[in-house]
């Protein structure tokens, strides 16, 4: 975490506007779901066809950044976000660590399409670092069981999520959902995961993948309003402030909204 000397030095970091900016082609997900924002940003990124490492290096195009715009030590301060809906939004900023896709919603076998997930660069023990399946196409509209095989932050490998939901009506199928994996009692972080098997087809194959990523801070945005400014002392909205930044981080957004919506804003870093 970056520390400032006092108020007015947080202020001059603030005012140079170094910022991460985002901005969606649509609506994201369905209302009430974890959504991948970044599956949805402009231009939006190609559909993984491995598992895939993510750095700020890659294209916008590819990874879904939020492209990180500063350099040397990070901190999040804040940030600007535009919600579309009367109900608001809750924004998570994370740093997305690598992303695969590949795996068939209709199948009952263990499925290794693009796995395991490609090896860590930051974050490297797993500690704190999450997963989730996310959907690149459409899956079927039944609400099925699924369960994951993975290696903890402890490097301890074989481990089994408890059993989850995956698919369902109402939107819940869709592009850029995402459900996030349960770890077993103990476990606080994942180094990789290497299967997905679900107990029965959803009836849609759809596409979907893992996605390893490092929750930094979560912001909520109020009712549409224009832009919502957010930062680490003054509005109440944000947990997470100051947390710091990896240079080489992938920014980027999940979000759970009351409504189904389109999101944009840009998310402020301070340099040290």
């Amino acid at each position: 975490m970056m520390a400032f000397a006092d108020y007015d030095a947080y202020i001059d970091a603030l005012n140079l506007n170094i910022a991460a900016d985002f901005q969606m082609s649509g609506n994201s997900g369905a209302a009430g779901r974890l959504a991948n924002l970044s599956l949805r940003f402009v231009p939006a990124p190609s559909t993984p066809t491995t598992s895939t490492t993510l750095d700020k290096s890659d294209a916008r195009a590819t990874n879904g950044s939020v492209s990180n715009a500063g350099s040397g030590r990070l901190s999040l301060l804040g940030g600007r976000i535009n919600s579309r809906s009367i109900s608001g939004v809750a924004l998570i900023v994370v740093d997305m660590l690598n992303i695969s896709g590949g795996l068939d919603a209709t199948s009952t076998a263990v499925q290794t399409t693009n796995l395991p997930t490609a090896a860590l660069t930051r974050y490297t023990t797993g500690e704190g670092v999450q997963a989730a399946i996310v959907v690149h196409a459409s899956v079927g509209t039944t609400v099925v069981t699924a369960t994951c095989e993975y290696t903890n932050a402890q490097g301890t490998p074989s481990r089994v999520t408890p059993a989850f939901t995956v698919g369902g009506g109402l939107g819940l199928n869709v592009l850029g959902n995402l459900y996030r994996l349960p770890l077993q009692a103990g476990d606080t972080g994942i180094q990789s995961v290497e299967s997905v098997t679900l107990a029965s087809t959803t009836g849609a194959a759809g596409d979907f993948g893992i996605v390893l990523f490092k929750p930094l801070a979560m912001m909520f945005a109020n009712d549409i309003e224009g832009a919502n400014l957010i930062d680490c002392v003054s509005t109440g909205r944000m947990v997470g402030q100051l947390n710091e930044v990896l240079d080489d981080a992938c920014l980027s957004c999940f979000a759970v909204a009351p409504a189904v919506q389109a999101t944009s804003g840009a998310i402020f870093l301070g340099e040290a």
